[in-house]
């Protein structure tokens, strides 16, 4: 199949596509549910579509990739992982949306400055200037919400909207989390060789990714796994003196904030508290999604990004509906 072709949403008609042949990547969805693709189908196409670029954002060179057409919206990653764990939820946009990602700078072991939220907002507002974008909306899950949050107090003029998956305005590290801040930043190597990495992971998500794509699981594990031990730790530490509850009342920008059950104790506070302080705050709340809905469940997280961020009917109404594609369990 052309990559031109490939549609995670569905299919073209059937008068366009000739005579009906078995699809090797097509899997069985309940009547009425279009046939959604593998994960690795869409990345490669992602890939192939999307426009690669790179500018300067300060002392730091930002790469990234651009795909779609339509308003801008600007992606933040979180703690782990790469930009590319948002593929499959840029695909579903990228006829709404000029989807923009890109990578957090990376320590190169040569003395580079410790990562500050200023200088991850600087980058975004470069990636920005580089593409032209007078403003744009952005998209910021768990580490990527408290950049969102700078940005959106740095120039309210420019960024417009902004949706929060997993957010939060403070968050109290452990004495044993500081620590390990401390002593990996030091450390050589991948996530991907810590022990009960994995497994830490494994039960706190896996549970949420839907059954009839169960390599999806390996794919989040695989691409989390390649962050570097000193990066994670660093942008962790950013995390633990990341303080804006004081300054949220200035952030008059619509603001989505996204929420999951069983997300624990600590994000519920979180949410409370970042509900309290944004003086225009929604909250909508994905059931069944977990934390990780841009992998998990994309196509019930798009409805709620189409409809905050476009003239659609009101949320209540675009999430609800049958269960089907990523809500399939």
């Amino acid at each position: 199949m052309p990559l031109d072709k490939i549609d995670f949403v569905g299919e073209p008609p059937a008068a366009s596509r000739g005579p009906a042949k078995p699809d090797p990547t097509a899997i069985t969805t309940p009547e009425g549910c279009p046939n959604p693709l593998g994960w690795a189908e869409v990345l490669d196409a992602f890939r192939s579509q999307s426009t690669p670029w790179w500018t300067q954002g300060g002392r730091e060179t930002i790469c990234g990739r651009t795909l779609g057409t339509g308003r801008p919206l600007y992606f933040l990653n979180g703690l782990a992982g790469d930009s590319e764990l948002y593929c499959l939820l840029v695909w579903l946009l990228r006829d709404d949306f000029r989807c923009v990602v890109f990578d957090y700078p990376t320590d190169n072991g040569r003395g580079r400055r410790a990562v500050t939220a200023e200088g991850l907002v600087a980058g975004l507002f470069a990636a920005a200037d580089f593409h032209r974008d007078a403003s744009f909306s952005v998209f910021g899950t768990s580490f990527g919400s408290a950049v969102a949050l700078a940005a959106l107090a740095a120039r309210p003029t420019r960024v417009d909207r902004a949706i929060l998956q997993a957010g939060f305005a403070h968050r109290r590290l452990s004495r044993a989390e500081r620590l390990l801040c401390r002593l990996g930043r030091f450390l050589p190597g991948t996530l991907a060789a810590l022990p009960f990495r994995e497994t830490i992971q494994r039960a706190n998500h896996q549970r949420y990714f839907p059954p009839f794509d169960r390599s999806r699981w390996g794919f989040l594990a695989e691409n989390a796994g390649r962050t570097r031990i000193r990066d994670a730790a660093q942008r962790a530490a950013l995390v633990g003196a990341f303080d804006f509850r004081r300054r949220l009342p200035e952030i008059d920008q619509p603001v989505l904030l996204i929420r999951s059950e069983n997300e624990g104790l600590v994000s519920a506070a979180c949410n409370a508290e970042l509900e309290r302080g944004l003086p225009n705050a929604t909250t909508e709340m994905l059931h069944s999604t977990g934390p990780l809905a841009h992998l998990a469940h994309p196509h019930r997280l798009a409805k709620l990004v189409r409809t905050f961020l476009g003239d659609t009917p009101p949320l209540a109404a675009a999430a609800a509906g049958s269960v089907c594609l990523d809500d399939a369990r």
